[in-house]
């Protein structure tokens, strides 16, 4: 007698029948899931010369695109920078500390953390240079306003409102951000700092074998290593590495992947900057040069 077809088959046919549709599975989770859930990504952020208004909008906004993108975990800061204007030197130090609130942000020095790139780096989670990175200059340099003069044909309701204040007066204001600043590395390095505000306060510029010694930086290492570390202290074992200038500004969705950071300028980065308007810069100049 003929039996029925469904009643004719083996078990061992349904099992290598479900064993085949968990392998399918298995292979469409793993080819889909990179996809919909992008590997964790620690994000690059270049600082390259002087700090200024252009630059710092460029650092903060790609700080903030890290900060609102969920797979970045991390930001690396990667510096070449003599510093620069007072006020943005400042406000970047106060969005890294900010932005530590949500992720690691860890800083490492190529060639140069001068001043106000120092005073940013202070803000970070870990600082790390090479042996023949130049760091410190931790200090204000003043471009002070022209002396006061009467001028006939100009109403003011103050005796400084065209001035500013008076020359003594910029040379306090001076002093008062100098202290900003030491407090600034004080209370970015706390116990790892090992040298004397008073000596700090010297403004002098030291290579990353005595800057470790000095407790401004935590140690000689690569941008790999560096980057390696930022992994470590977001939890991270498989992340990929972006650079955060063309996710920010630009347009085409595969220029992170092919983007080349541009060559330094070691001659642009260590030349000393003409025709600055009176104010308060964190910047180092070698006059010498």
């Amino acid at each position: 007698m003929a039996q029925n077809g469904s009643t004719n088959r083996s078990p061992l046919r349904i099992i290598l029948l479900f064993i085949l549709v968990i392998i399918v599975s298995l292979a469409i989770g793993l080819y889909a899931a990179p996809r919909l859930v992008p590997a964790p990504q620690i994000g690059l952020i270049r600082l390259n010369y002087e700090i200024n208004n252009q630059t710092a909008y460029e650092f903060s906004q790609q700080l903030t695109y890290a900060r609102n993108d969920p797979a970045i975990k991390a930001v690396v800061v990667v510096i070449n920078s003599p510093g620069g204007t007072a006020s943005d030197s400042e406000n970047l130090y106060l969005e890294v500390l900010d932005a530590r609130q949500d992720m690691p942000v860890v800083a490492t020095v190529d060639f140069l953390a001068a001043s106000g790139a120092y005073y940013l780096a202070a803000a970070t989670d870990a600082v790390y240079a090479k042996p023949g990175s130049a760091i410190g200059s931790i200090g204000v340099i003043t471009f002070l306003p022209d002396g006061v003069f009467i001028d006939e044909d100009l109403l003011t309701t103050g005796p400084y409102k065209s001035f500013g204040g008076t020359r003594d007066g910029f040379i306090r204001r001076t002093e008062t951000l100098k202290f900003a600043f030491l407090d600034a590395v004080a209370n970015g390095r706390g116990e790892r700092l090992q040298a004397d505000l008073d000596f700090l306060s010297r403004a002098e510029i030291f290579d990353g074998v005595r800057a470790e010694e000095l407790g401004l930086i935590d140690g000689i290492r690569s941008t790999t290593e560096a980057i390696d570390e930022a992994a470590n202290l977001a939890g991270l074992r498989d992340y990929e590495t972006v650079e955060l200038y063309p996710l920010t500004f630009g347009e085409d969705e595969f220029t992170a992947v092919t983007y080349q950071a541009p060559p330094i300028d070691t001659e642009r980065l260590w030349a000393i900057p003409t025709d600055l308007p009176p104010g308060f810069y964190y910047r180092y100049m070698d006059f010498t040069r």
